[in-house]
């Protein structure tokens, strides 16, 4: 029988559908080629996530090589003067609002990402624009893709050389020093360009990204230790696909990662956006091509919280028949989560829309109706989802969906890790 992700396409064409990743090992492998002293990035100066992502700001150089290993997003792009511009928006200018419309504005985005850090001891609601704008820099494989140009989650925006894990493909090392000084460099250029348009804007958030960052966690970890024995007000972000809980603690066991990694790194004021590819089991491996399960993405997630992380769900593509059971399941399990999960819409940027593209042509079918059928059904599904996650909360919570901002919801682990 189809899957749910190949609901279109006619059954003779399921024997053409390879076989899934194993998230595991892969993991082990690119461990071996992700890191050596210094870690392996993506260089974004010719990627279609690269195009795609710098219409606002421009790619920005490691400084000490001239390598465009980083990127921004602007995450609210309503309150952006450029993005605004850039978009064809309405602008929502901060500076003439008062804090609790400004928080409402933004708790209601598509990205409400600045509000995470709304307990930060340096955050204010005037100054949200320091927050909004991240520094990223995107580590060279991921453990759900194979290395093959339609490896991995079939909607994401990261182009499959990118995500391969193999150097020389678009990769380029990276160290701690030159991630910071980098970083610094940009928030001047930045600071500068929104001076002249009369913002005060000092980028505070760096963003690790991926790939999957959690397969170079003692560099990450390094990075940290570096900023803050410089006294910087950075913050920051790592994002994770919630498959690698197993990965972390065998690397401890031999010590590949020194102990309680996880814990010395939530420390600093770093957010985790933890990454829910599905549903249920089926919804899961394939959105992802993986056989990862269920319940290495409920360990994972468990572990993150159990360290001390302030975490935050995002979920793509779930399946609307079965998300309300899910919903009813981790909250039995975390108390609160599911008013801390979004649910993510997804679009057709260049690398999905290549990948699809491919993927069409080895099934030997029209790419355009091909892909034209996945975008319905991220559609459908994004839409029926935002109503089943609403009705759940209302019922569950007395709330609406993105009723509450997500940094006031407490999480609490009720049952135990296994």
């Amino acid at each position: 029988m189809l899957t749910h992700l190949y609901a279109y396409i006619p059954l003779s064409l399921n024997n053409s559908i390879k076989m899934r990743t194993d998230p595991i090992k892969r993991a082990l492998e690119l461990r071996k080629t992700l890191l050596e002293q210094r870690v392996y990035v993506v260089d974004f100066s010719d990627t279609l996530q690269g195009k795609d992502t710098s219409r606002v700001i421009d790619l920005m150089p490691n400084v000490a090589t001239g390598e465009f290993v980083f990127r921004t997003k602007v995450n609210v792009k309503g309150m952006d003067p450029i993005a605004c511009q850039e978009y064809k928006q309405e602008f929502f200018d901060v500076s003439q609002r008062t804090e609790a419309e400004i928080e409402e504005f933004i708790r209601r985005q598509e990205f409400d990402f600045p509000l995470w850090f709304k307990h930060h001891p340096d955050f204010s609601m005037k100054k949200v624009l320091d927050y909004n704008t991240p520094f990223i820099l995107q580590t060279g494989g991921c453990n759900f893709h194979d290395g093959s140009s339609t490896g991995g989650c079939w909607y994401c925006f990261v182009d499959d050389k990118s995500n391969d894990g193999v150097r020389g493909r678009g990769k380029v090392s990276l160290s701690a020093s030159e991630t910071i000084e980098s970083m610094l460099s940009a928030r001047e250029k930045i600071k500068d360009t929104y001076s002249k348009l009369g913002k005060d804007v000092n980028i505070r958030v760096m963003r690790t990204s991926g790939g999957e960052p959690t397969i170079v966690l003692d560099w990450i970890l390094g990075l940290w230790r570096q900023i803050g024995e410089k006294g910087l007000n950075f913050v920051g972000q790592i994002d994770s696909n919630l498959s690698t809980g197993t990965v972390v603690d065998s690397f401890e066991r031999e010590g590949v990662y020194e102990p309680h990694i996880l814990k010395k790194l939530a420390e600093y004021p770093v957010k985790v956006l933890t990454a829910l590819k599905g549903s249920d089991e089926a919804n899961l491996q394939a959105n992802v091509q993986s056989t990862t399960t269920m319940k290495a993405q409920e360990y994972s997630l468990k572990k993150f919280l159990k360290a001390g992380f302030d975490i935050y769900p995002q979920m793509y593509n779930p399946n609307p028949e079965t998300l309300g059971r899910f919903l009813t399941d981790i909250d039995s399990k975390i108390e609160n989560l599911s008013l801390r999960i979004h649910i993510g819409p997804l679009k057709l940027y260049g690398p999905n829309k290549q990948r699809l593209e491919f993927e069409a042509k080895a099934r030997e079918i029209d790419p355009q109706v091909f892909i034209a059928q996945k975008k319905k059904e991220w559609d459908d599904n994004y839409t029926r989802s935002c109503e089943v996650i609403d009705k759940y909360l209302r019922g569950a919570h007395g709330v609406g969906y993105k009723d509450v901002t997500r940094s006031d919801v407490c999480l609490k682990v009720l049952s135990r890790i296994k």
